[in-house]
């Protein structure tokens, strides 16, 4: 008798924390990330995309299109190598054809990542677009996920995205 009110506080409280727990899922973006200037969900879209890593620069073309609901694209180097396909979905990205300097599994998972946070940004069944934090910095609109990964939407239209974790930024630019 004497432990009863004891132990029905400590029940109370673990009932009142295992409930408050549950995370709401956010249907919309607030701030749209991609807009009609920059991608266009029927038509192919190219970029001139820079991949800067410590002491390596890549710079090609970057070909992305939507086909049956999956984002399609490759990634082309200046030279007309092709450096990677790949498909990718809210639930997946996945590197296909990639060159044998990069083709290793940590190398792939890092780049396939990237390639899912920059085309799922806005996607609602993407969980790291909906946990991202999406701001103003005077005219650049940022999204921030943790602390590994930032895109950036310049007021030129230029798309900066940077894995802080790994050190890696990719610059993009529209090819009208």
């Amino acid at each position: 008798m004497k432990y009863l009110l004891s132990v029905s506080l400590c029940l109370c409280l673990f009932a009142a924390c295992s409930t408050s727990t549950k995370v709401l899922q956010q249907e919309v973006p607030a701030i749209p990330f991609w807009n009609e200037q920059l991608r266009d969900s029927v038509q192919k879209n190219s970029y001139r995309i820079t991949i800067e890593v410590a002491k390596v620069n890549i710079s090609g073309i970057w070909i992305v299109k939507k086909v049956d609901g999956m984002w399609k694209g490759t990634l082309i180097n200046e030279f007309g190598l092709k450096m990677f396909d790949f498909t990718c979905t809210a639930e997946k990205c996945q590197l296909i054809n990639v060159v044998t300097m990069i083709d290793k599994w940590y190398i792939k998972r890092t780049l396939a990542g990237d390639v899912q946070f920059m085309l799922e940004i806005d996607n609602s069944a993407y969980k790291a677009g909906r946990q991202a934090n999406r701001y103003w910095e005077t005219d650049t609109l940022v999204v921030a996920y943790e602390k590994d990964k930032e895109f950036r939407r310049l007021p030129t239209n230029e798309l900066v995205m940077r894995n802080e974790k790994r050190n890696i930024t990719y610059s993009l630019k529209r090819i009208e």
